[in-house]
């Protein structure tokens, strides 16, 4: 009962930690826009009949070319609203936003159908499929294979230069596990280095003192807590899910050095390593290698992804959409909006001979102007002055809220620093976050490599001839 009851807490802790990875898996999606799907039609189709799809399907507040207006709240007598109607203003915004409603070879005309429609929005492209319209729903996950398959091949090379090949590879199986579950590039590369840190620990596998010397071990203690540190950066449910795979590792542990305990106890002679694990160093030449092979995984992985997000793997005939993570294009951002609202505002109340009539708003930038109104009869004079900073770009974003159709500002205003551009259908978008923890967590592989290549204590019991020492 006691051996049950001993075994018991960590293969319920392995059990618990693979259920919540299986719950909690995770397929980066290929949604172009949180929050919104996008449906292709082929452009010049009948929008009458796209809008009697939707109407019928149940999908409501779709952003879509014909329902845009002019983003200004007021009449349209005002001096503002009219000229900007007028189409006379500098600013090219109005007609470059129109670009978000049709793909990069102007073949398809794109609707965005809020996620909470997604299912109807389902429905709508059925409906006009049915109709021989050639409708899509760009809101499927492709899993991206090339995460978990890296992760095993990196685990594959760890188990082959591991003294202990068995307990390395049996260790290694949740990390992959969780890479299956969590495909992310971003959450793969401090999963590497967590499983650099696991071979290394099996190189002292029941060797005298090897759970404190492991402790203390500065380089593998800096290295697990880099990888708990990136994990977070990707959420946190990574994280925690992290930590429960981290307490998943030692319930493994755990439970091989019963089942070895429990080999001994047959045998007539116990077997004991005479080499505490102190003496045992962990910055071997295959360790080093190994640490060399973990930083070009994670660059592989950023490789991969950056490959995916400009380029994609599929067919040069996939549509390329409009999306907030590209580049190089003269798609509009919520800058441009910004600064298009200044224009806006300030346009009627500029002289035709102002130096910076045509240049983009600097912080400090005022305009003032005269206003007047009817105050009980009487004419009421009032000056008013328009300041651009940051209390102008807040108010902006506040208006852009208050507009009472579905604007396509509402999209841009949840990407204050993406680069708009087009990408491919079906890919993954690539944020700065993202990429920020792959070249953080390249940088620690190759940190560690360099300060343990030339620390001084690579095979420190080399000398000991008469002792057997890894080499």
């Amino acid at each position: 009962m006691k051996y049950i009851k001993k075994i018991g807490i960590p293969v319920f802790i392995i059990l618990l930690s693979v259920f919540l990875l299986f719950i909690f898996r995770t397929v980066p999606s290929a949604h172009l826009w949180n929050g919104y799907s996008a449906v292709t039609v082929p452009a010049g189709t009948n929008s009458v009949l796209i809008q009697n799809a939707f109407d019928k399907a149940g999908c409501k507040n779709i952003v879509f070319l014909e329902n845009q207006y002019v983003p200004l709240a007021g009449s349209a007598e005002t001096p503002e609203l009219s000229l900007a109607l007028s189409g006379l203003e500098s600013s090219p915004y109005l007609k470059q936003r129109a670009l978000y409603f049709f793909d990069k070879n102007r073949e398809f005309q794109i609707y965005y159908v809020p996620d909470s429609y997604k299912d109807n929005a389902a429905d709508a492209v059925q409906l006009l499929n049915n109709q021989h319209i050639a409708a899509a729903l760009n809101a499927s996950s492709s899993y991206p294979f090339f995460v978990p398959v890296i992760c095993f091949l990196f685990a594959a090379v760890l188990v082959y230069f591991s003294s202990h090949k068995i307990i390395c590879a049996v260790s290694l199986l949740l990390p992959v596990f969780f890479s299956c579950m969590l495909p992310s590039a971003s959450a793969a590369a401090p999963l590497c280095l967590f499983m650099y840190g696991m071979f290394s620990a099996t190189k002292v596998w029941r060797r005298r003192n090897a759970i404190p010397y492991l402790m203390r071990n500065v380089p593998l203690f800096a290295f697990s807590v880099l990888a708990v540190l990136f994990m977070f950066l990707n959420g946190i449910k990574y994280g925690f899910l992290f930590l429960l795979l981290a307490a998943a590792e030692c319930a493994v542990f755990f439970l091989l050095n019963l089942i070895a305990e429990q080999k001994d106890s047959r045998c007539f002679l116990k077997p004991v390593k005479i080499i505490p694990a102190h003496m045992i160093s962990l910055s071997t030449a295959k360790s080093l290698l190994c640490l060399l092979i973990c930083s070009g995984t994670i660059a592989a992985f950023f490789v991969f992804s950056v490959a995916e997000t400009r380029s994609g793997f599929g067919s040069e005939k996939e549509m390329r959409l409009p999306s907030p993570f590209g580049s190089g294009t003269d798609l509009p951002t919520i800058r441009d909006f910004i600064d298009w609202r200044w224009e806006a505002l300030t346009f009627p109340y500029i002289s035709l001979n102002a130096e910076y009539r045509e240049t983009k708003p600097k912080t400090g930038d005022s305009v003032s102007f005269t206003q007047y109104a009817d105050n009980g009869g009487f004419i009421e004079e009032t000056e008013r002055t328009i300041t651009f900073g940051h209390d102008f770009i807040e108010q902006s974003l506040r208006a852009v809220e208050e507009l009472t159709y579905p604007a396509i500002e509402k999209m841009l205003k949840d990407y204050k620093n993406a680069s708009a551009g087009y990408i491919l259908s079906s890919s993954r978008p690539l944020t700065v976050l993202n990429l920020f923890i792959l070249i953080l967590s390249f940088c620690a592989g190759i940190f560690f490599y360099v300060m343990q290549k030339y620390s001084g204590r690579i095979e420190i019991f080399s000398r000991m001839k008469n002792i057997p020492g890894e080499k």
